[in-house]
């Protein structure tokens, strides 16, 4: 494994792989970096390389020392159990008190294998659901009648769908908005913050879809992520008004179609959680897609000692308080 220390130099090699996730591209590293965190890159070769992540440094609460935290990898399709064992084998010797990955890359058994073999388990509970839905862009849609029935309600409001071309602040501050007002009533742990939103806005590889209601005013807003035709869900941000008429439903229809237009291959919904809780109203929007499921590799990490992982599970289950799954 080589950690490569100049960020525009790995997403060179970053740029021989059919597949880059969101979470390693370079707008998402844009967009982590403005929160003034650390980040690290490492490939497994320089010339030929098969595997590919970047991840940052995160300090653990009260005591100082730090992990490793990685959100997904770039790897080849016909890539090995070994190769998967070595590469990950050798993040777990860097001087980190643990290593956490959270990987949205498609199940692969070979990664399962390779990075069990590699030491790492998976954590005490997920906080992360391994579960997504993929809409194939190159079939009819199956949408089902609760999609419909939204459909037809929209019409009735005079709602209008576009992309975003140039942003102002203005239009930053109102996605933080309303992604504010969804933020409370799903009860996430998480806001938007304007600075880190607006670079990752102007990223290359982002687009930016919204929905007005009839006094023009913005009421929904979508981001999604797109690599060599794949697409993927990164925020939504719906106020209160977009899910009395129908707008999170007519702005995913037109995007969906647009999509289809434009000859684009796959959608990636994104996380699905369902649950018993608030938050199973995501899965329910979701799935009336009719989209294929798929499962995530998840979540694994590797802790040099086992209080520190026994710490890390009390910090998130009962002082942050994060959604098991």
């Amino acid at each position: 494994m080589i950690r490569v220390d100049n960020p525009d130099e790995f997403f060179l090699l970053q740029n021989q792989f059919s597949c880059i996730p969101f979470t390693q591209s370079e707008g998402w590293f844009c967009y982590q970096k403005s929160k003034r965190r650390n980040i690290h890159f490492w490939v497994d070769d320089l010339k030929n390389p098969k595997i590919a992540c970047w991840g940052r440094e995160h300090k653990i609460p009260l005591i100082g020392k730090k992990i490793l935290q990685i959100e997904g990898e770039c790897y080849e399709p016909d890539i090995s159990e070994k190769t998967f064992r070595t590469f990950f084998t050798a993040l777990g010797d860097l001087s980190y008190a643990g290593i956490e990955i959270n990987s949205n890359s498609t199940y692969h058994v070979e990664f399962e294998v390779g990075i069990r073999r590699a030491g790492f388990l998976r954590p005490i509970t997920l906080h992360s659901c391994p579960l997504s839905i993929e809409i194939d862009l190159n079939t009819s849609f199956n949408f089902d009648r609760n999609w419909h029935r939204n459909l037809n309600k929209a019409k009735k409001y005079q709602l209008s769908f576009f992309e975003v071309e140039k942003f102002d602040d203005d239009i930053v501050e109102n996605i933080v908005q309303i992604f504010k007002e969804m933020s409370e009533l799903k009860k996430l742990k998480y806001l938007l913050e304007r600075e880190s939103l607006a670079i990752l806005l102007s990223s290359s590889d982002i687009r930016t879809f919204m929905v007005k209601n009839k006094e023009n005013r913005i009421i929904a807003a979508r981001i999604i992520y797109e690599h060599n035709r794949v697409l993927s869900d990164v925020f939504a941000a719906n106020s209160n008004e977009a899910r009395e008429c129908g707008a999170t439903f007519f702005l995913m229809d037109n995007i969906l179609n647009l999509l289809k237009r434009e000859e684009k291959l796959k959608f990636d919904f994104g996380r699905i959680p369902p649950s018993n809780n608030a938050t199973d109203s995501i899965y329910v929007f979701k799935n009336a897609t009719r989209g294929r499921k798929v499962q995530y590799n998840g979540e694994w990490v590797l802790y040099k000692r086992k209080w520190i992982e026994y710490l890390m599970f009390i910090y998130k289950q009962f002082v942050i308080k994060k959604q098991r799954y």
